[in-house]
């Protein structure tokens, strides 16, 4: 019996351990199970604007998924919660809020669980309304507009949104609210709240073509002077709004000193040109030319245009100094001009008993000083002054007032220039028992000088005179103290300063022909510097008869500046200028001291040479020169001697010459025709 249920026994162990065998061998894994026959894509929650929701405490939300699978895949899910303290969820996706914080809630494929969706939840304020700045609007194709969002309440946990275009060919638009029209249509713009509360708002945009634009017509500029400025003296520019082909025959240049006046002085046009038909340079010929502080116009009259301008002065800002000696009881009568038209002025510092008066007019203002000096010492005034035309000048005056007792030297400023040396004066000394340079004694006070200038300075003529080598100085200002005696009473002594001061000094040079292209050797010019308030040259001027053998000007110790060279010849009946030369600065220690060649002048005279006529008396016969030639009618003062320059037309000369104790008139006619001639000089009995 023993035996029997032991075997009955082992029978039923083994039926079932086959039958788990069985089932061990047609039984998968669940993953494997739902994914047969196909392949999970996504895992997506179809009612949420965006991946997050806010809930309130308490609150649920049920969430819809959405799997995507090829073939036969499961699309089933499972949800899961990172933080069930937060916010749990059912097998449903039913989620609620427990309290406040941030939960992650994992909506996973079942058939593949990487494949999953995650949705942030925030137990705390979700939003109740979403607001836009427009409902409505209208654009057309290719502007943008920014439409934005307003939630409430403004403590939501999420204030985002999420935006969103019913049509997309209509108009598109950014996450940052941005619309851009595409083309014509309506279209709706969606703000949905980001937060999953579903609150949204919406604008509706009408897109429309942009509307033809009807260009205004630009209305055609006129013909008029656009500009007229003056270069230099015998120079204008004129400029036209349109091209108009103009020839000097078309132009007319009219002056008048007042404005009330009428234009009386017309300037004759010597040529114009022109690269544009636009501006034209206006070229005068002749003798005169355009003054400064004039009113000019210039009249175009076929095309019945004009344009006026006034030709002033640059304005100029100027600083000076003076010293006045004056001895006690002296009167005082010094004047000063200040500036032009009317200016205001202001004097302060006078010595006692000196007074002074602005006298004014049209032309110029003049500040004279007048009185007696009634009291010893040394004053210093300043006297500062603008004229109408902003023109500023300030000067400062040192008053020396002694009473004869004692010596005083007065001090001195001289301006050279780094071109040459020179020899300046001695400091003026007043007072003791001298009235003369010579009267006293002189010394430099090595101690008290700069010694750069004692460097190149030295006394001569017994101290009469200084010798400054200013070549060897660099610009800037230098002092030598001296110191005089007066060489009676050697016991009374005085110190002043001599001031250098040392400017850049250049050189203009040129040549002058005549009518042939030979050089000129008898003629006159004048170099003006336009700083007509220059401390070293304002102007240099020469008449040369014959000294010139080639023709050639050279002045090379002239202040660094901007000139204005006229030429002209002996007799000054013709003539030329030049503008704008800028000087040049000589090479000192070279082969060519004086490189640069600035201006090249040809006038139009010929060369005549002049002989004794065979018929003239015997007694004139031997002499071998004339002395100056002059028009027997217009006055005008020609060369001396055998050769004048003259320029076409018929001339008729004179000259005086003392022989043996006789005056004799020689007479000359001459007609010059467009080359060098011979002319026979006679006497008249």
């Amino acid at each position: 019996m023993k035996n029997g249920r032991t075997t009955m026994i082992k029978r039923i162990f083994a039926v079932t351990l086959a039958f788990a065998v069985a089932v061990s061998i047609l039984t998968v894994p669940v993953q494997e199970a739902y994914a047969a026959g196909g392949k999970v894509k996504t895992v997506a929650v179809t009612n949420l604007p965006a991946k997050q929701l806010t809930l309130k405490k308490g609150k649920t939300f049920t969430l819809k998924s959405k799997v995507t699978v090829t073939g036969k895949a499961s699309k089933k899910v499972t949800y899961k919660t990172s933080n069930k303290k937060i916010a749990t969820v059912n097998a449903k996706g039913k989620i609620t809020a427990k309290k406040k914080g941030t939960a992650k809630i994992y909506v996973i494929s079942k058939a593949d669980k990487k494949k999953k969706c995650t949705v942030t939840v925030t137990v705390g304020t979700p939003v109740t309304k979403v607001k836009l700045n427009k409902t409505k609007s209208t654009m057309t194709i290719g502007k943008k507009q920014t439409l934005k969002a307003t939630v409430t309440p403004k403590k939501a946990s999420s204030k985002a949104v999420v935006w969103k275009s019913s049509n997309k060919k209509v108009a598109t638009v950014t996450s940052k609210g941005v619309v851009k029209a595409k083309k014509e249509g309506t279209v709706t713009i969606t703000a949905t709240a980001k937060d999953g509360s579903g609150k949204k708002a919406t604008c509706k945009i009408t897109v429309k073509k942009a509307a033809s634009i009807i260009p205004i017509p630009t209305p055609e500029e006129p013909l008029i002077v656009k500009s007229l400025n003056i270069a230099q003296p015998d120079l204008l520019t004129i400029t036209l709004t349109k091209q108009a082909a103009l020839t000097a025959s078309d132009f007319q240049v009219w002056a008048k000193k007042y404005e009330s006046a009428d234009y009386l002085k017309q300037y004759t046009i010597g040529q114009i040109t022109t690269t544009d038909s636009l501006t034209y340079k206006i070229k005068l010929t002749g003798d005169s030319v355009l003054q400064k502080n004039s009113y000019i116009k210039v009249v175009v009259p076929k095309l019945n245009l004009s344009r006026e301008c006034i030709y002033r002065d640059e304005t100029y800002t100027i600083e000076k100094s003076e010293t006045y000696v004056y001895k006690l009881g002296d009167s005082v009568d010094k004047s000063q001009t200040l500036g032009k038209g009317y200016s205001n002025c202001s004097v302060s510092g006078l010595p006692a008993g000196v007074k002074y008066q602005i006298k004014t007019a049209a032309a110029t203002c003049t500040l004279k000083f007048n009185g007696n000096v009634t009291k010893q010492g040394k004053y210093t005034s300043k006297l500062v002054y603008e004229d109408e035309l902003g023109n500023k000048f300030s000067m400062t005056i040192i008053w020396l007032v002694y009473d004869g007792t004692e010596l005083l030297v007065k001090d001195a400023e001289k301006v050279l220039t780094t071109a040459w040396g020179t020899t300046l004066p001695q400091l003026k000394v007043y007072g003791g028992n001298g009235t003369d340079t010579s009267d006293y004694t002189y010394e430099i006070l090595r101690e008290e000088s700069d010694s750069a200038a004692l460097a190149v300075s030295s006394l001569i003529n017994g101290g009469a005179g200084i010798q400054v080598s200013s070549p060897k100085l660099s610009t800037g200002t230098y002092k030598l103290r001296i110191r005089a005696t007066d060489k009676t009473d050697t016991s009374m002594t005085s110190t002043g300063t001599l001031t250098l001061k040392i400017i850049e000094g250049g050189y203009l040079q040129g040549k002058v022909k005549d009518a042939n292209g030979d050089p000129l050797t008898s003629f006159q010019f004048t170099m003006k510097n336009q700083n007509e308030y220059a401390e070293y040259t304002d102007e240099v001027s020469g008449r040369w008869n014959g000294v010139s053998k080639d023709g050639v000007i050279l002045m090379d110790d002239l202040e660094a500046g901007t000139y204005d060279v006229a030429v002209s010849s002996y007799s000054g009946t013709v003539g030329t200028t030049v503008y704008n030369l800028k000087t040049q600065k000589a090479a000192y220690g070279t082969d060519d001291v004086h490189p640069v060649w600035s201006f090249d002048v040809t006038l139009p005279v010929y060369k005549v040479t002049i002989e004794l006529d065979p018929d003239v008396p015997d007694v004139v016969k031997n002499i071998t020169n004339f002395g100056n030639w002059q028009d027997v009618s217009a006055g005008s003062y020609y060369e001396s001697g055998k050769t004048v320059y003259l320029e076409n037309g018929t001339h008729h000369l004179t000259c005086r010459k003392s022989i043996s104790g006789e005056i004799y008139n020689f007479y000359l006619d001459v007609t010059v025709n467009g080359s060098n001639t011979t002319a026979y000089a006679y006497v008249k009995e």
